[in-house]
């Protein structure tokens, strides 16, 4: 007589038991898919933005404030403390931060040289950059930079055009940090979007906006371009708010104008007359 099986054998008993937890393993393993193919709020909340991003870059939306949106979201989304964007010149020397948020001074329309900044060194590789602490770099002049500008933790991603990088975009912490696979492809796609908004900029308006401007007067008017306050322009540029003040006061005369809507035109599209 065949008695029956207690060790995975033929007998009917262990057949029995085995059914429903084969049963309760099917299930199991369809509630995991349910779950992975639900997409993470965090993953709708890019979506969402990237979207808007796009549809404000198709309706030609000021470039600098796009940038400015870039420059946020990117700071946020990666869990960074700051992020600039930079764009090369036209003799592929320097770098210009043209866009920048949560930077401790003022940062705004400065010029790094590609030969000698980190920035640089994604320009002349098109690659990305991470570094998880720059203090610790062996060229002293870079280092120092960091430290002038409390930035440890750094990720810079390219800005990409037809020929080459045409920028770049940064995000940094004033701590170290390890920039993750996914927070690099967070950067990478807003930089896509930058780089879309530049050239398409650069295609409609092929004059300078800011002609006759530089130096903090040039920076101050692309915060105001960007729809940013006194208070946030000061915070940025390392001015204080009463000296910002005096610069729009200027700009205004200088420009034929006597409200901020009408300054803010008249950087956009170039003085009347």
């Amino acid at each position: 007589m065949r008695s029956q099986s207690t060790s995975g054998g033929p007998g009917r008993s262990n057949g029995r038991a085995a059914r429903p937890a084969a049963r309760s393993k099917v299930v199991a393993l369809g509630r995991r898919a349910s779950r992975a193919a639900s997409p993470r709020p965090a993953d709708l909340g890019l979506a969402t933005f990237l979207h808007r991003l796009l549809e404000e870059t198709s309706a030609h939306a000021a470039l600098d404030r796009l940038l400015a949106s870039i420059v946020q979201g990117a700071a946020h989304l990666s869990g960074a403390r700051m992020a600039a964007i930079s764009l090369l010149g036209e003799d592929r020397r320097e770098l210009e931060v043209v866009s920048v948020y949560g930077a401790p001074g003022a940062i705004h329309g400065t010029r790094l040289p590609v030969a000698a900044s980190l920035s640089g060194t994604v320009i002349a590789s098109g690659r990305t950059l991470r570094c998880a602490d720059t203090w610790r770099l062996r060229d002293s002049a870079r280092a120092a930079f960091a430290r002038r500008n409390e930035v440890r933790g750094l990720c810079v991603v390219p800005l990409r055009g037809p020929e080459g990088p045409i920028g770049t975009l940064a995000a940094a912490k004033s701590a170290p940090w390890q920039c993750t696979v996914d927070q690099e492809i967070v950067l990478k796609l807003l930089a896509h979007v930058a780089s879309v908004a530049v050239q398409l900029g650069r295609h409609r308006a092929p004059a300078p906006p800011l002609q006759g401007l530089a130096g903090k007067e040039r920076a101050i008017a692309r915060l105001l371009i960007a729809d940013k306050t006194h208070k946030e322009i000061a915070a940025v540029t390392g001015l204080s708010a009463r000296t910002v003040g005096h610069y729009i006061e200027r700009l205004k005369l200088r420009r034929g104008v006597s409200t901020m809507h009408g300054l803010v035109g008249s950087l956009l599209h170039g003085p009347a007359g």
